[in-house]
């Protein structure tokens, strides 16, 4: 099998939704990148097997449905700086209905996420482990694709995240440091991803 392709992406916390409204409106839009609101769907075993050894398998429903494998976590000494083997494609629209209540056939789906899946797990028993909801807004700063997410978690709580991906994650800090002190926002580097946030709420993940 091929290299399997990475998502190399620095992620900051943002503490409170005034912050993250002063940065979504003080920052110019992304020509051609509407909001997009995303519900994404988990799966896993019983016992968390990929969770627990930082992997995910989602499903994500937006304008088209999007299946994803992520393995991977924060570069040591990096903070907030995620370096993550992801492989993502479209597939039909029926999958997400069909993988809710049967999510097994999700493995059956020939599909480069489950190839990955399988290479790096073999044959497991999958099962939905909860959802989430996200309002992506793009904005651009200095050149960069900020990806500014609200989460909703099923118990309404909330949360507000920006992203950027890069192959220099020093240097993007400098500038949304730069960004966050001009503009008085309050942040610190993002040290989970949102299905563990979203575990930690349950008391599954420490």
């Amino acid at each position: 099998m091929p290299d399997e392709p990475r998502e190399l992406e620095l992620k900051y916390r943002i503490d409170s939704e005034p912050d993250y409204l002063r940065i979504v409106d003080s920052l110019p839009a992304a020509p051609e990148r509407a909001d997009s609101s995303l519900r994404n769907y988990y799966f896993d075993t019983q016992s968390y097997l990929l969770s627990r050894s930082q992997g995910m398998l989602r499903l994500r429903q937006g304008r088209a449905v999007v299946l994803c494998f992520k393995k991977g976590g924060e570069r040591e000494g990096s903070p907030g700086f995620f370096d993550v083997v992801e492989v993502e494609g479209e597939v039909r629209k029926e999958l997400l209905e069909e993988a809710l209540t049967q999510p097994d056939v999700l493995l059956r789906e020939p599909h480069p996420a489950i190839h990955s899946v399988l290479k790096h797990y073999g044959q497991i028993e999958l099962e939905p482990i909860g959802y989430l909801d996200t309002l992506r807004r793009y904005r651009l700063h200095e050149g960069r694709l900020l990806e500014c997410d609200e989460v909703t978690y099923p118990d309404g709580s909330r949360a507000f995240e920006v992203e950027v991906e890069t192959t220099r994650p020093e240097d993007t800090r400098k500038a949304l440091l730069r960004i966050f002190d001009e503009l008085g926002i309050s942040a610190s580097p993002q040290r989970h991803s949102k299905l563990q946030g979203l575990l930690r709420k349950g008391g599954i993940l420490p």
